[in-house]
Order: structure tokens, then C-alpha cells, then sequence
């Protein structure tokens, strides 16, 4: 993973489009505030068992297209929230359902688009307002 997130040079691009780890410091007071930091630190076994393999498995296929839209800037991420957005709202428009099943398939990948979509937007978010004059 090292060496994949250091050969599409992933710091670099972070800090062009204004993300230093002075930046992600000055965050830590805000996140404990939220209690971000706490359910982190109470609920390690459950994040490690179910959100790590999530993450860690698929990161070799990510990384290289989070790189790409680091070099984008925020516009990338705002894009991607749209384009989930628009998936989720077209599969219940549609009232598409899972063949042999017989559940909507937009309430099904409703569970994983929605939050994607709140991620990526976040994202956007998060990188235009890290962006330094």
C-alpha cells in the first residue's frame, strides 16, 4: 500500500491542493469535539472487522483513481457525488428491483451510494476549503 500511495505520489498532490499535515493537525480539536476520536478509540474491534477490509482491499484499484482526482482538484469529487447521486435517484425512479429477489435495488445500493455520495461531496468540500491563497 506504501508503495502504491508513494508511486502516484498522493502527499504531493494532497499538499498542491492545499492539505499539509499542519492542516489535518489543526482538525484533531474539531474531530474530538464531535466525539469523532472517541468512537474511534471505543470501538476499535468493530472498525477493524468490518470497515478496515472494506478499505484495505480494494485500495490498490482506489488509489490510483483518488490520485487522479487529487490532480482535478475538487471539481473531481463534486462530479463523482453527482454521478452517485444521480444513479441512486435514477434506480428508484425507475423503480428498478433485483432480478430473483424481488427488492428495490435502489433502497439496496441506496446503502452504499448514499454515504458514498456524502463522502465525496465532503471531500470536495473539505479540499476546497483546505485550499491555500
Amino acid at each position: 500500500m506504501i508503495k502504491i500511495t508513494a508511486d502516484n505520489n498522493i502527499l504531493s498532490k494532497l499538499e498542491k491542493n492545499g492539505v499539509d499535515l499542519e492542516t489535518i493537525e489543526s482538525l484533531l480539536p474539531t474531530l474530538e469535539k464531535l466525539g469523532a476520536l472517541s468512537f474511534v478509540a471505543n470501538n476499535q474491534q468493530l472498525l477493524i472487522n468490518l470497515v478496515a477490509p472494506l478499505l484495505v482491499e480494494p485500495a490498490p484499484l482506489l488509489i490510483p483513481a483518488v490520485a487522479g482526482a487529487l490532480d482535478v482538484g475538487p471539481a473531481a469529487f463534486y462530479l463523482l457525488a453527482a454521478a452517485l447521486a444521480g444513479s441512486e435517484y435514477l434506480l428508484l425512479a425507475n423503480e428498478v428491483e433485483i432480478p430473483f429477489v424481488g427488492l428495490s435495488a435502489g433502497v439496496v445500493l441506496g446503502l452504499l451510494l448514499v454515504p458514498l455520495t456524502l463522502v465525496s461531496a465532503g471531500a470536495g468540500v473539505a479540499l476546497a476549503s483546505a485550499k491555500k491563497n
